[in-house]
């Protein structure tokens, strides 16, 4: 039997996902539409996959399945104004990949906006 990912209180998800899209705002961080210079158009913004990355770890998942199935879960409030429906498991996988540098590790920028408090 399969283990399930600790709950994330919706609430939580919405008020993180409004200061993490501010931050990108004030800060005019750049959203990339493609991979690579002539690659193909992400289907899911840059800013995203970075807040998944967000959520994996204040829901302290490690693995790539387990991420996915949890944004599954949250969808609704994570991307479904974006595109129906959700993002590949393998899609996820690659993406979070390329920001995180270190494999096992959350990637830097995360505690660079978040106090690790907000995420405990």
């Amino acid at each position: 039997m399969g283990t399930s990912a600790p709950r994330l209180n919706p609430d939580w998800i919405r008020e993180a996902k409004h200061r993490f899209k501010e931050f990108l705002e004030t800060t005019k961080f750049p959203d990339p539409k493609r991979n690579g210079k002539r690659g193909s158009e992400f289907e899911y913004p840059e800013w995203l996959i970075m807040f998944i990355a967000v959520l994996a770890v204040k829901a302290k998942l490690k693995h790539y399945v387990a991420i996915h199935r949890m944004v599954v879960e949250h969808w609704n409030i994570l991307g479904k104004k974006v595109h129906d429906t959700p993002i590949s498991e393998r899609q996820l996988r690659d993406r979070l990949k390329k920001i995180s540098p270190q494999s096992g590790r959350p990637p830097a920028f995360i505690f660079q906006i978040f106090p690790r408090s907000f995420l405990a």
